[in-house]
């Protein structure tokens, strides 16, 4: 309740003829206002917070949340967006100088609502349309004493995602055991209207096959961890745009 309920006072009270007898009606007024405050009263900003908790909280339709299809709204625990972190701890060689290869993810660290396929484990697909946030980073290693080229791509449902291409130059070997390397790094936006049968893969090109994607093992003096060859993070941001 965000008004007090008054108690009328003695109307002797707004006049110059106050009577003795009046004060017990305006204590009696006084400790039923007290009252108020102590038990049923809550301000106005209070009474907004919950009606938006209410608003936002699980369920549909008056007085449950959105009808409608709303991604991350959850319970007293918070929103939880979708979100996924896929690594690669195996080395990705190169087949060809003029072939397409997919990347692959053998290690889901974290997956909700955006999963990898394990049957197809280059494909990512995501339960929700909308436009997600995506990053990858591929470790590049090189092992010919000769720069060469690798191009890191997007595709959607098997067809190259416009303008996502990346070029790179992995540099040339220090040693025949000491190897180039270099960090392929993307980023970009992909959007979601059909989540039945769109799905995100990365795809990657080098023009010699001395050229890998390589993991390496954890490291000592000092104890580092494990590098893998790729790591892709996923990130809902917006709903689609459509």
């Amino acid at each position: 309740m965000s008004k007090i309920l008054n108690i009328r006072l003695p109307a002797s009270a707004t006049t110059t003829e106050f009577k003795p007898g009046d004060f017990n009606q305006l204590k009696e007024a006084i400790n039923q206002i007290v009252l108020q405050l102590n038990s049923t009263y809550t301000p106005v900003s209070s009474e907004n917070n919950l009606a938006a908790r209410g608003w936002m909280a699980a369920g549909a339709g008056a007085g449950g949340g959105f009808a409608g299809h709303v991604v991350g709204f959850q319970n007293s625990t918070g929103i939880r967006l979708p979100h996924a972190l896929l690594m690669s701890d195996a080395d990705q060689t190169n087949a060809g100088a003029t072939s397409e290869n997919l990347i692959t993810y053998n290690t889901p660290v974290l997956e909700y609502d955006i999963y990898r396929d394990p049957s197809n484990p280059s494909r990512i697909y995501f339960n929700s349309p909308g436009q997600y946030l995506v990053n990858v980073k591929a470790q590049a290693v090189n092992k010919d004493n000769a720069v060469h080229e690798l191009n890191l791509w997007a595709k959607n449902a098997g067809t190259n995602y416009p303008l996502s291409n990346t070029r790179f130059d992995v540099p040339v070997r220090k040693s025949a055991t000491i190897w180039g390397h270099t960090t392929a790094l993307t980023t970009g936006i992909f959007t979601v209207e059909d989540p039945t049968s769109e799905y995100l893969e990365m795809a990657w090109q080098a023009d010699n096959t001395l050229v890998s994607l390589e993991s390496y093992a954890a490291g000592t003096t000092p104890t580092r961890p494990a590098t893998p060859s790729v790591i892709l993070t996923a990130s809902y941001i917006s709903t689609a745009t459509s």
